[in-house]
């Protein structure tokens, strides 16, 4: 297991195996959660709000935490922010492997006539997606990427987007919501 923090979100990623992946993402939620919020529930709850299923958003009912998984090829990466903090957290990871990645011909349909993002600007629209709660309900041509860092998706949510340093061969894009102001601009002289 391997470690970081950006922008107040930690964040960790561990070797799996497909039948393990979603026993070590939890087991690194856990962790992480109960590092933020310790004394607390740290039960993870996911329940898709439009059919019920087991998958959807992760929660943590007893615990005042936001948290997001991704899955690249053998990889788990899981992040957790304390939701006084953040609205919302979505992190995305992608393997910088030709022979494990979607090809740029198979993202091309998505974004036509534009040509498709290369895999950071995908693993950002994945995260964004994330934490915006709509996942795939959002056509990912929908998020719009500015100059400063930023994604806005339809309705005016935003989020900031912010690289991982992970594992070399490994591309992270974390996308967070605040629940806090944004510092003033720092005026110049």
């Amino acid at each position: 297991m391997q470690r970081t923090t950006v922008e107040g979100v930690r964040i960790a990623w561990a070797p799996v195996t497909n039948a393990s992946r979603r026993d070590t993402a939890r087991a690194l939620l856990g962790m992480l959660a109960s590092e933020l919020a310790p004394g607390t529930d740290v039960r993870i709850e996911q329940r898709c709000v439009h059919c019920g299923g087991a998958h959807g958003r992760l929660r943590f009912p007893g615990a005042p935490l936001v948290a997001s998984v991704a899955y690249a090829g053998d990889r788990a990466v899981v992040a957790v922010a304390r939701d006084d903090e953040y609205a919302a957290i979505g992190i995305d990871a992608e393997l910088d492997d030709a022979e494990r990645r979607a090809s740029p011909r198979d993202l091309a349909a998505l974004f036509a006539p534009l040509d498709p993002p290369d895999l950071r600007g995908w693993t950002a629209i994945e995260a964004v997606l994330k934490a915006d709660g709509r996942g795939v309900l959002v056509s990912p041509d929908q998020v719009v990427f500015s100059a400063d860092g930023g994604a806005t998706v339809p309705g005016g949510r935003s989020f900031r987007i912010s690289p991982v340093y992970a594992d070399p061969g490994m591309i992270v894009t974390l996308a967070i919501e605040s629940r806090l102001p944004a510092p003033p601009p720092t005026p110049r002289p």
